[in-house]
């Protein structure tokens, strides 16, 4: 039996070799060898997940699926992989950036590293993140308008929930001196959102997010984890409609990203990690 044509599991008979690595690495075990190359058995084709695991692993390009070609997908080699030491530097030099300069990212740029974000692992392998992306100060400027506007009604009414409170002190600071602790004047803002019912939401957000930050910074970009806006958005019920959150999504994460306006010269020294060796 052939799978549904969504799924188009299909064989280059003159480029399959019959490794098996297809069948051997299906994370839902659907494949078999079959009598002449591997197949879909019979009464699974509705388990595919569309990992397209088996395409990345034929080492032949035999495998098309999804109606995707094997020609098409990104070669992996070593030759072009960071070294050790290189993802060292990276990862233990990165820092959250506070201060950005007043200028857009191109558009064009920050659609690549939200490409970087949605190849994170996902559970199920769903894919339903939403990415809710700021990508013109001017616009910005008018979301951190909206959101001071509404946490300043909140603070005036005395309507702000227990714990937070202290949002009248930033609020305050906003009113009188113009100062911005919330947003930290970053050009751009970055939303992650998830159907509730999806397999694992917060999860798939905080991942997503991990991969754009870490390519921001190779890309020169600065970024700031942002649980100030992510809570002050919660508060106030217009924020996700100009957000352009999809209705009846949960908001993972906001994170704030621009052109960095510090340079930092040296990584961060931490204790000793706490590691517990399982015997």
């Amino acid at each position: 039996m052939q799978p549904p044509a969504k799924h188009q599991f299909r064989v280059d008979s003159e480029r399959c070799i019959r490794c098996g690595e297809c069948v051997n690495d299906c994370p839902v075990n659907i494949l078999v060898i079959g009598e002449h190359n591997p197949t879909v058995a019979e009464g699974r084709e509705q388990d595919c997940i569309g990992c397209q695991h088996c395409l990345a692993v034929c080492p032949t390009g035999a495998v098309s699926v999804l109606g995707l070609r094997s020609e098409n997908s990104y070669l992996l080699d070593s030759v072009g992989l960071p070294s050790l030491e290189q993802c060292e530097r990276l990862l233990k030099g990165r820092r959250s950036v506070r201060r950005y300069l007043d200028e857009d990212i191109d558009p064009a740029r920050i659609r690549q590293l939200l490409e970087f974000a949605y190849h994170g692992p996902s559970g199920r392998n769903a894919r339903e993140l939403s990415f809710s992306v700021v990508d013109n100060r001017l616009v910005m400027h008018r979301i951190r308008e909206q959101t001071m506007e509404g946490l300043s009604a909140l603070a005036k009414k005395n309507q702000l929930p227990p714990g937070f409170e202290f949002f009248t002190d930033i609020v305050n600071g906003w009113n009188t001196y113009q100062a911005d602790v919330l947003f930290r004047w970053a050009p751009h803002l970055l939303v992650v959102s998830a159907p509730e019912d999806s397999a694992s939401p917060e999860q798939d957000g905080i991942i997503a997010l991990s991969h754009f930050e870490i390519a921001a910074q190779c890309a020169g970009i600065g970024t700031l984890w942002n649980g100030l806006v992510k809570m002050a958005v919660s508060l106030i019920p217009e924020l996700p409609t100009a957000l352009n959150v999809p209705d009846g999504n949960l908001i993972v994460f906001t994170m704030s990203f621009g052109r960095p306006e510090v340079s930092y010269t040296r990584g961060a020294q931490y204790e000793t990690i706490p590691i517990r060796i399982v015997e």
